[in-house]
Formats: structure tokens, C-alpha cells, sequence
């Protein structure tokens, strides 16, 4: 059982922080909702999917998009904690209600992780999850935070390299795995 002191700090802290999302809401329909940018970040959740079902490997679906989940959730789930951590914020949401980027870790990341997955297999998976985190990292970050989507607090794009190189190449154990048996 929590103390009464205890209990009371915990209660005024959470309604700071319910002001707060309220204020952001707010701000989200004034300024962001329906703008340009708002498009652009709805544009760029969607089109990758629509891309990538037209060019799977149809065969390969199923094992290829529990890869891809792996990546959303634990981009997102990243994405988040670094966001409530205060290492960058983002500015223009497709939802306000989640501290992650939608685009990046709904379509892009995991989309970009699929053709890598599924373009020349034979070629060694740290080649590409060096390539994947490149381009991510040193490429795809900057052009977001210059087009003013996502804004560095305390990050450096070098601890990001380093993630998607470990969260690439547990993608691909799991849409490589021969540990797949049929369901019967």
C-alpha cells in the first residue's frame, strides 16, 4: 500500500502531466493537424506498405511481416522511451497521442527492413544491417529533423547507428529462421 504523501504526489504529478497532453492535443488540431506536414507524415505511413505489397515476396509474407512487426514494436517502443527521456521531440504527429514518429516506426523502418530482407538474400546480414543503419541514421534522421519533423534534444545519431544495427539483425534472424514449423 502506497502512504498517503506518497499517493498525493503521484496524483498532482499525473495531472500535470494529463494539463500537459491536454495542452499538446490542443496545439496538434490548431497547428498540425491537416497542414502540410500533417499530409506529408500520412502520405509517408501509407505509401511504403502499398509499395511494399505490390513487390513482397508473396510466398514469404507471413514470415516476412512478423520481421516487420518485431521492428515496429520495438521502434516504437524506443522511440518512446527516448521521447519521455527527453533525447528528441517530434513536431508534427499523425497522432498527438503517441510519443513515437507514426512515419518512421510504422512504415519507413520496418518497410526499408523488408526490401533489404527480401533484395539479393545471399549477401551477408551484417552488410545490410550496416547499410540499414546507415542510411537510417546518418540519412534518414537528419533530412526529418531539417525538414522539421523531428528535433535532436541529447541524441547523437551514432547511438542510433549502433540500435538499428542490433534491431536490423534480430529482424533477420526472425524472417530467416528454418525454426518455422507448419500449423497442423
Amino acid at each position: 500500500m502506497i502512504p498517503n504523501e506518497i499517493a498525493k504526489n503521484i496524483d498532482q504529478t499525473y495531472k500535470v502531466l494529463v494539463e500537459a497532453q491536454e495542452q499538446n492535443h490542443a496545439i496538434w488540431i490548431e497547428y498540425v493537424f491537416l497542414s502540410w506536414q500533417w499530409w506529408l507524415c500520412l502520405f509517408v505511413t501509407i505509401i511504403p506498405w502499398v509499395i511494399w505489397w505490390y513487390y513482397r515476396k508473396k510466398r514469404s509474407t507471413n514470415r516476412l511481416l512478423l520481421g516487420a512487426f518485431f521492428i515496429i514494436s520495438i521502434s516504437m517502443f524506443l522511440d518512446s522511451f527516448g521521447a519521455e527521456l527527453g533525447y528528441w521531440d517530434y513536431r508534427y504527429e499523425v497522432l498527438p497521442f503517441l510519443p513515437s514518429f507514426l512515419p518512421w516506426d510504422l512504415s519507413l523502418i520496418p518497410v526499408f527492413f523488408l526490401f533489404l530482407s527480401q533484395i539479393k538474400p545471399h549477401i551477408h546480414p551484417m552488410i545490410k544491417a550496416i547499410s540499414f543503419s546507415a542510411i537510417a541514421s546518418f540519412l534518414g534522421e537528419p533530412i526529418f529533423e531539417w525538414l522539421g519533423f523531428y528535433h535532436s534534444i541529447n541524441w547523437s545519431s551514432f547511438y542510433s547507428f549502433l540500435i538499428y544495427i542490433g534491431i536490423y539483425l534480430i529482424g533477420h534472424y526472425l524472417v530467416s529462421s528454418k525454426n518455422f514449423e507448419p500449423l497442423l
